[in-house]
């Protein structure tokens, strides 16, 4: 039998592999050097059953690149100095800048297009000049010595000034604009993009390669005013979609005819060329600037707020609100409820910036006064800032009577929401009843009242009544959890409210060895 034939030449990273022969006295041939340098290939296994001769790879011939290297491979050593690739090139004989023959081999941090000498380091030609602080770019198109790259948020060397004019290149990845120049490139700083303050679509649609309407001011990229030239209407506003000409101004195509999705306030306010209306939550063509004094209305049914202008209009974009530093004294409710721009919140001690009016009807929201929301029952029809009182005996917060909600019980007198005076019906227990939370206090055949009841001279938390820990030092006897009043029966003796700050254990303990509810005279 003939003998196999020798492995496939080395890769770049070392030789070749023997073949393996199998036969009577088969040989097998050794396998031919890579053409970089590498170790030497493997031999092929001896043939059987007499066996062959096994083969020995041939190491590879060629030079290996350098640790560091990092353009392409065959740019090494292929007779031309190839600079900026993090490594000496062999066919560099100098190390000054003037020997640099290629700059833009593959993966050369001067970029492809550059030309030598490009951003090489004149001091270590093997590496480049970095890009300025701010550059967003790719770090190869900063003074690639070919490109005026725009919008990459610092001054490219390459362009001629910094005009708009000026620029080769406006949406390369990492540029503030996304369209061919001049795109919405700012024409005094073409390192940055300019989009009027007045412009209310998606900053990226400003100068891209659709002309969009609806947005407040004019669109570079339209051809004119008219509605015919219109491309498309974002969602932010006139109903998004391509072909929106009927949803346009025919003279002016920065406004719509009808009002976008966001606004809120009544449909007919929208360009009624009229008044300026504010909070709306999109911006009416009728006013001068977005500026909150053009405002002629700010709290028209539907805006985000309810005080008269500039009440919580934001001052800037007087379409939206924004939230005041501080809520007013005398405010009950939660402090994120007050001028939210959504709830108009009742029975919160002062009025909300929210509310359109003083009537019931204003009230959106009304948690202090019923957690069921229920404020036409529950708010005062004559002061919608306070509660309607709960009845004489109601112990318990107003919130919680009659919500239409939940069955709350040890709350002095029988909530309505209950079927039945029987504790079995109780979905509630409130800490401010006589359960403290514990719906286990209650009375056998009375759910209004308890049969463990936390003394008034108990100064400690309330909870902490007849919990099952024995507390001391809280001015009156735990009798339910305590075994007797000693002070070795004690388990906590420093609640808040207890006379003692330390613990029972302590060997300055203040309680009273005989009477645990009270500390001994210092």
């Amino acid at each position: 039998m003939t003998s196999s034939e020798g492995g496939a030449a080395g890769t770049e990273e070392g030789g070749g592999r023997g073949g393996s022969g199998f036969g009577v006295g088969g040989t097998v041939t050794a396998g031919n050097g890579g053409s970089f340098a590498g170790t030497a290939g493997l031999g092929g296994t001896a043939g059987a059953p007499l066996g062959g001769t096994g083969g020995g790879g041939t190491a590879g011939t060629g030079a290996g690149v350098p640790d560091g290297w990092f353009c392409a491979v065959t740019a090494y050593a292929d007779g031309k100095c190839d600079c900026g690739c993090g490594a000496r090139d062999s066919d560099c004989k100098k190390t000054d800048i003037d020997h640099c023959e290629r700059c833009n081999a593959s993966g050369s941090c001067a970029g492809t297009n550059a030309q030598c000498p490009a951003r090489i380091n004149a001091m270590d030609t093997t590496k480049c000049i970095p890009s300025p602080p701010g550059w967003s770019c790719a770090n190869s198109l900063y003074s690639d010595g070919k490109t005026c790259n725009c919008g990459c948020g610092a001054p490219d060397p390459d362009c001629k000034d910094a005009t708009g004019d000026s620029c080769d290149s406006c949406n390369d990845s990492g540029a503030c604009s996304h369209a061919q120049c001049p795109s919405s490139i700012d024409p005094d700083d073409n390192s940055a993009c300019y989009v009027p303050p007045e412009w209310t679509c998606g900053n990226f649609s400003y100068g891209d390669e659709l002309c969009d309407c609806g947005c407040g001011v004019p669109d570079p990229k339209c051809a004119n005013e008219t509605d015919a030239a219109c491309d498309y209407c974002s969602s932010s506003s006139c109903t998004a979609g391509y072909g929106c000409q009927d949803r346009i101004d025919p003279t002016d195509n920065t406004k719509c005819k009808t009002p976008p999705p966001q606004w809120r306030c009544t449909a007919r306010l929208y360009n009624d060329k009229s008044h300026c209306d504010c909070g709306c939550g999109a911006p009416d063509p009728d006013c001068a600037s977005l500026d909150v004094a053009d405002c002629d209305t700010c709290n028209a049914t539907g805006s985000c707020s309810g005080l008269e202008c500039p009440g919580l209009v934001n001052p800037d974009d007087n379409w939206s609100c924004v939230r005041p530093d501080q809520v007013p004294d005398g405010w009950t409710c939660p402090e994120y409820a007050y001028g939210d721009g959504y709830n108009c919140d009742c029975g919160c001690g002062v009025m909300d910036a929210d509310c359109h009016g003083t009537e019931l009807d204003a009230c959106t929201t009304c948690s202090n006064c019923s957690t069921a929301q229920d404020c036409q029952n529950t708010v005062l029809a004559t002061d919608i800032t306070q509660c309607r009182p709960a009845p004489d005996g109601w112990t318990c917060a107003r919130a919680q009577y009659h919500d239409g909600y939940s069955c709350d019980c040890g709350c002095g007198i029988l909530d309505p929401d209950c079927s039945s005076d029987k504790p079995s019906v109780c979905s509630s227990c409130p800490l401010e009843g006589c359960t403290v939370g514990k719906c286990s206090h209650l009375s056998a055949n009375d759910n209004t009242t308890c049969s463990v009841v936390v003394p008034s001279t108990w100064t400690c938390n309330r909870a902490y009544y007849a919990d099952g820990t024995c507390d001391c030092g809280c001015g009156t006897f735990d009798d339910h959890d305590c075994a007797s009043q000693n002070l070795e029966d004690c388990q906590i003796c420093d609640d808040d409210g207890s006379c003692s700050s330390v613990t029972c254990k302590a060997t300055n303990s203040l309680i009273d060895p005989t009477d645990n509810s009270t500390c001994v005279s210092n």
